[in-house]
């Protein structure tokens, strides 16, 4: 995959939308909750996700943050559950409108595996409920 030049990537978050994939991991009846280290959302509990690359198909993009952001390995396939939009007032890259169109995924594993988090997770949880900002925004997909 290849990466966008980070100079040329501030110029281009701030003048279209970013877009991302959102995991909705379902454990032992609860949801698998990630605490962001870095913005949007920074502190606050979410679901693991992030921008899909160039070159990238959104299924390989949620097996890859599954991967890289908890560690996580599956064979199982897994589908486009809904589709999640938002606008914030900051992102990674400082304080600007940052537009985000995430394609979210919904995994459903029967036991929780040993889960690892990378650099832009300060910890996790299982919860029974997702954020309330990401509820309210989510659109099912009816296929």
């Amino acid at each position: 995959m290849n990466m966008i030049d980070e100079k040329l990537y501030k110029k281009i978050i701030k003048s279209v939308p970013i877009l991302c994939v959102d995991l909705i991991i379902y454990i032992e009846n609860k949801y698998l909750l990630v605490k962001r280290s870095q913005n949007p959302l920074k502190d606050e509990w979410w679901v693991p996700g992030g921008r899909v690359l160039i070159g990238e198909t959104i299924e390989d993009a949620a097996r890859r943050k599954l991967d890289e952001e908890l560690s996580i390995t599956t064979l199982r396939s897994f589908e486009v559950y809904a589709f999640y939009q938002d606008f914030f007032e900051d992102s990674s890259f400082g304080s600007h409108l940052y537009h985000s169109f995430s394609m979210v995924f919904k995994l459903e594993l029967m036991k929780l595996p040993k889960v690892m988090t990378d650099k832009s997770i300060s910890g996790w949880m299982l919860n029974n409920n997702l954020p309330n900002r990401f509820k309210s925004k989510l659109e099912l997909i009816n296929v």
